[in-house]
C-alpha cells in the first residue's frame, strides 16, 4: 500500500564516506590556497626585491582558483548553503518549504548539468587543438576540465539533493497522517 511506504535512512557507512570525502577536499582545498598564497608573495617579494619572476606563477594561480571554485561550488551544494533569498522559506510550513527548497535544487541540477555539457563540449574542442598555456605551455584541457568537474559534480549533487527531498516530502505527509486522530 503507499500509505506503508517506509523510506529507509542512507546508510550510516555512505554517510561517514561522503562526510570523510568533504573533510578531506575542503583540507586539500585550504592546503592548495595556503601555497597559492605563499606562491603569490614569494613572487612579489623576489619580482619587487630581485627582480626576478617566476615565469608561469600567475598562470598556475589561475588554474588553481579556476579548480578551488569549481571544487567549492560542490562543497556548497551539498552543504546547502548556495546565496538564496531565504525570506520566503523561512515563512512556509514545513512540506511547501521541502517543496520549494527541491525547486531550487532542480533548477541548481538542470542549470549546472545544461553548464557542463556546453564546457564538455569546449574542453573537447581545446583539447582537440592541443591549446596550451603561453608562459608554461600547460595544456588549456586542465583548465577547462575544472568546470566539466564542477558543474557536473554540482548538478549531480544537487539532483541527489532533489531526490532526498522527494523522501523527505513523502516521509512528512505519512508523518502527518500519523498524528491526526
Amino acid at each position: 500500500m503507499p500509505d506503508q511506504l517506509h523510506v529507509p535512512a542512507p546508510p550510516a557507512l555512505a554517510l561517514r564516506l561522503a562526510r570523510i570525502a568533504a573533510f578531506a577536499a575542503r583540507a586539500l582545498l585550504g592546503t592548495l590556497l595556503i601555497g597559492m598564497v605563499l606562491l603569490n608573495v614569494a613572487n612579489a617579494a623576489c619580482r619587487y626585491l630581485f627582480s626576478v619572476v617566476f615565469i608561469g606563477a600567475d598562470e598556475l594561480l589561475v588554474f588553481g582558483m579556476i579548480w578551488m571554485v569549481m571544487i567549492g561550488m560542490i562543497l556548497v551544494t551539498i552543504d546547502r548553503r548556495h546565496i538564496a533569498l531565504d525570506f520566503l522559506v523561512n515563512r512556509l510550513a514545513p512540506r511547501p518549504r521541502i517543496a520549494l527548497t527541491m525547486f531550487h535544487h532542480l533548477i541548481i541540477a538542470i542549470g549546472a548539468a545544461y553548464a557542463a555539457v556546453e564546457s564538455l563540449e569546449f574542453t573537447r574542442r581545446v583539447a582537440m587543438i592541443g591549446q596550451t598555456s603561453m608562459a608554461i605551455g600547460f595544456p588549456m584541457v586542465f583548465a577547462h576540465s575544472a568546470l566539466v568537474v564542477g558543474f557536473a559534480g554540482t548538478a549531480l549533487v544537487a539532483a541527489v539533493l532533489v531526490v532526498s527531498g522527494g523522501t523527505e516530502l513523502v516521509s512528512s505527509r505519512h508523518a502527518t497522517k500519523a498524528e491526526l486522530p
